[in-house]
């Protein structure tokens, strides 16, 4: 299965990710950037809107967050459970899925793939399973630079980076390794 997941996305990669988009993202001041982007933005939020985890792969002001955000969440938030897990919003296909009590939410170019996105999501959070055991919401609040780090490994600049998850657990690995390392030699007395 892990093999075919590679094969595909680095199939899809060839087609789809190597070419750069080339469409308008307008901001509310008039200003406007070349999007360039895969995935615009992750945002991970429990059923009562309270934001986990927030991934920003366009520079937008904070103003523009914060809306995005607040929409995000309520219009995720009032759609029933058995609906679609992809909506159109402004100029970007928004998909988004629920996994225990928190939705995993993206943004994406019109153009991409909204099923290679949701595959997106359920990586991810079979690595955040794989890293935190069976990973809750209580996860993410009390370790949310582990989770931004594994996302990190995941994802960069809203693609794919690697899909392995023996690679990126680790990598997480060495990197605690390396962390407690530096904790021992930093409590250890001077003399």
């Amino acid at each position: 299965m892990r093999m075919r997941f590679e094969k595909f996305c680095s199939h899809y990669h060839a087609m789809s990710f190597g070419k750069y988009f080339t469409s308008r993202f307008i901001l509310r001041d008039g200003r406007d950037f070349l999007s360039r982007y895969q995935m615009h933005f992750l945002l991970l939020f429990s059923r009562q809107g309270k934001l986990r985890l927030q991934k920003w792969f366009l520079p937008l002001p904070e103003r523009e967050r914060k809306k995005i955000i607040r929409d995000m969440s309520t219009m995720v938030l009032a759609r029933k459970p058995r609906t679609c897990n992809f909506l159109h919003w402004r100029d970007l296909k928004i998909v988004y899925k629920r996994y225990a009590s928190l939705y995993f939410c993206c943004g994406l170019e019109n153009q991409d793939n909204e099923l290679l996105a949701l595959e997106i999501l359920h990586r991810y959070v079979e690595l955040l399973d794989k890293y935190f055991g069976n990973v809750c919401e209580l996860d993410i609040i009390f370790n949310f630079e582990k989770a931004y780090f594994i996302l990190d490994e995941f994802l960069m600049g809203g693609e794919i980076q690697e899909t392995s998850k023996q690679s990126i657990v680790k990598s997480i690995e060495a990197s605690d390794m390396l962390q407690e390392t530096m904790e021992e030699y930093m409590n250890k007395p001077a003399f």
